[in-house]
């Protein structure tokens, strides 16, 4: 800061992120790699005159990091000046340190292994011939300082466990848990459903024909698809036009019974912050209520041009969600199943990958647990599908929602979101493949 101060900068944010991990893979029913990892990054943001610049450095070394500042400084002055520049509130914010997590996730080691043990065990013991995965616990400290005073310091931990089961090439099964304690975490629950699906996904076969099904979705496949809209709900997503939320405040987006909230902080949340990258204190904001949007996602920048308040989503350039949670429905799974008739459920799925990011056009492929529906009944298991459907039409054509809910967050889900299973008339199902992809781990 003594460096930007000197070099004449009218605004200056430093965010320091130190992150923690403990993380075991297993692969075959025993672990493969047993690691720790500590990282580090500084985020600085300066501005002069109208310039803007941010950049990242990842060497946390005194003299390095000046001379980092004094190189972007540099750069910055030979930058045109940004109309759009909103200058930080003048007034600054004290944050007292957060320390409010599970400090048994700081030296986890033990703690993976017995989790680990307890996960393929499970597995296992619902038929599943081997094992694999991985489970990781950490920790990350925030801290910020910015030229108009505000400073603080936020720490959360959170621990996940992503398993997949098989009992042959074809047959397979996934179970995640996740958690922001130990305590919390379900390593027995994870185990035995991904041993339970890969033992019913032997012998499974093609659909007879593709066409409009209703599908029931897991919340480890709906947080994938729900969880998204937390990024088209970003001004920057809407300003750019790539998001199929565009001109839609206060028009209904959804069925009535859908309901989704952005939080920086909560019970369970995995990603908790109490102020985002501008300093500004973070909050609950309604992103859909009834099917209504209510509210973009705002830093200061984007709430000026939108005119109104930023949501403590910063994100200098993209504001963007914490942790979204999805509202309960008053269904259970067996009624859910009754009530589809037929269509299909869908326990996993990956690749998600969008056509159009205006209309909000998708595909993603299912895997790990995929069933037929007939007469209220699963009736076999399915192999080689892709589903395709648009974001819009989706949220529009929600049926049920469970009224139990999971924290879901993995490789395919990066927001974490708490979401129940989620029941969709109307979606686009064909084959995928002409065989059914390979079965890696």
């Amino acid at each position: 800061m003594k460096v930007a101060r000197r070099l004449g900068a009218d605004e200056a944010i430093l965010i320091s992120v130190v992150s923690d991990e403990r993380m075991a893979r297993f692969a075959n029913s025993t672990v493969t790699v047993s690691k720790s990892v500590t990282e580090s990054g500084t985020e600085v943001y300066l501005s002069k005159g109208g310039r803007r610049i941010i950049g990242t450095s990842s060497n946390p070394e005194k003299a390095s990091l000046e001379r980092f500042v004094s190189l972007l400084y540099k750069s910055m002055m030979a930058l045109p000046k940004d109309p759009g520049h909103v200058p930080l509130p003048a007034r600054g914010r004290k944050y007292r340190p957060r320390r409010a997590h599970d400090r048994r996730l700081e030296s986890a080691e033990g703690l993976l292994a017995g989790y680990v043990e307890e996960a393929i065990g499970s597995a296992e013991s619902e038929g599943a011939r081997r094992v694999a995965g991985s489970l990781e616990a950490g920790v990350t400290s925030h801290h910020i300082a910015t030229s108009t005073g505000t400073v603080g310091a936020d720490t959360g931990a959170r621990i996940l466990l992503n398993v997949r089961a098989f009992t042959d090439r074809d047959a397979s099964g996934h179970g995640l848990s996740c958690s922001a304690t130990a305590r919390g975490l379900s390593p027995e629950v994870a185990g035995k459903r991904a041993g339970y699906h890969s033992k019913m996904m032997r012998n499974a076969r093609q659909l007879p024909e593709g066409g409009t099904y209703s599908v029931l979705m897991s919340p480890t496949v709906a947080s994938n698809l729900l969880g998204l809209v937390g990024e088209f709900a970003s001004a920057f997503s809407v300003e750019a036009g790539t998001s199929f939320l565009v001109d839609s405040l206060g028009k209904k987006v959804g069925a009535e019974c859908v309901d989704i909230t952005d939080r920086g902080t909560g019970e369970g949340c995995l990603q908790p912050r109490v102020f985002d990258d501008e300093g500004q204190p973070t909050r609950s904001t309604e992103l859909i209520s009834g099917g209504v949007l209510r509210s973009y996602l705002h830093n200061i920048s984007t709430a000026k041009r939108f005119k109104t308040a930023t949501t403590g989503n910063a994100g200098l350039i993209d504001p963007g969600p914490w942790n979204l949670e999805v509202g309960a429905g008053d269904s259970g799974y067996d009624e859910m199943v009754r009530e589809m008739g037929h269509g299909l459920v869908l326990t996993s799925n990956w690749y998600t990958r969008f056509k159009n990011y205006r209309k909000g056009e998708f595909s993603t492929v299912p895997r790990d647990g995929t069933y037929l529906v007939e007469r209220g009944e699963l009736s076999s298991p399915v192999k080689g599908i892709r589903v395709s459907d648009d974001m819009g039409r989706m949220l529009s054509s929600i049926r049920l929602l469970s009224e139990e809910r999971e924290w879901v967050q993995w490789w395919e889900v990066d927001t974490p979101t708490l979401c129940p299973w989620v029941l969709v008339d109307g979606v686009t199902v064909t084959k995928a493949y002409g065989e059914s992809p390979p079965s890696s781990g």
